[in-house]
């Protein structure tokens, strides 16, 4: 019994361990590349999805990503965002790494997970990026702390041009 209760021990000292890591390889199909699609946000007033036209390009530079998104109908709203792949691959900026997987599509699939608000309530929130050659897409999702259910705050959806 108690060389059992050791070996499940182990396993489980293992299991706590194997935390997925990313590296800018895993990112590498993306490099230099231009995108265009939609961004589908839950409307906070209302609750409506709402979609608006955008367009990005990524590049990539040792452990950092860089994002340039456009709204095409919505300027103003133009942003760039620099995630840097940190703590040996287990953050992407400050997202914790969760699951790193290929699907059996053959699309990167890439799970996050950040503590913050939404809706001035304080949640979770999972990032799911899941891309290949061809299409990319990103999906926020919240928890709040109160909830066991979570739901899609925004989506974007790209193809490559």
């Amino acid at each position: 019994m108690k060389t059992t209760m050791t070996l499940l021990f182990n396993f489980y000292l293992i299991a706590l361990s194997a935390q997925a890591t990313i590296s800018s390889e895993d990112f590498q199909i993306l490099e230099n590349s231009a995108w265009e699609g939609t961004l589908t946000y839950k409307n906070y007033s209302d609750g409506k999805a709402v979609s608006i036209r955008t367009t990005m390009q990524v590049r990539i530079e040792k452990n950092k990503i860089t994002y340039t998104v456009q709204y095409p109908d919505e300027p103003k709203e133009n942003s760039t965002l620099i995630k840097r792949i940190r703590k040996n691959g287990s953050y992407f900026g400050n997202e914790k790494v969760l699951k790193k997987m290929r699907t059996p599509e053959g699309k990167m699939k890439v799970i996050t997970s950040f503590e913050g608000k939404d809706n001035d309530q304080e949640a979770t929130m999972y990032l799911i990026y899941l891309f290949n050659e061809n299409e990319l897409s990103i999906t926020k999702e919240v928890q709040y702390k109160n909830s066991q259910k979570r739901f899609i705050r925004n989506s974007q959806n790209y193809k490559r041009i």
